[in-house]
């Protein structure tokens, strides 16, 4: 069953939240996890419930947990893509990470190192 209405951009970063595909550095999201723990009746999550993204899948304490419905992990996965940065910052982010632990290298380095050539394609 599909979505009942278009979600906003704050919903859709709620469900980008709860799958753990909210980084805008990686190119292809691999969803992590499925759940997202509330307060019970809170208004942004109730919402979601009302457009079928998400469901209460268990009540515990003063919280619901919520994960999403397949509609909602679809429109979470195809939304990540407004907020992925271009690949040349992705591209530099990479450098960043690597650079880490590798204080020596430069920038020029990594572009053209072949060592490094499967980190730049997978930017």
């Amino acid at each position: 069953m599909g979505l009942t209405r278009a979600l906003t951009s704050e919903e859709l970063r709620i469900l980008r939240h709860m799958l753990g595909i909210d980084q805008p550095h990686v190119r292809l999201p691999k969803p992590y996890r499925n759940y997202y723990c509330a307060s019970p009746g809170d208004p942004a999550l109730h919402a979601l419930m009302a457009a079928g993204a998400v469901h209460i899948y268990s009540v515990s304490g003063d919280y619901e947990f919520f994960t999403c419905t397949e509609a909602g992990r679809i429109a979470a996965v195809e939304s990540q893509r407004t907020i992925r940065l271009r690949k040349p910052k992705r591209l530099y982010r990479a450098f960043l990470d690597v650079s880490d632990s590798w204080p020596d290298l430069t920038f020029k380095q990594f572009l053209t190192d072949p060592s490094l050539r499967r980190l730049r394609s997978e930017v």
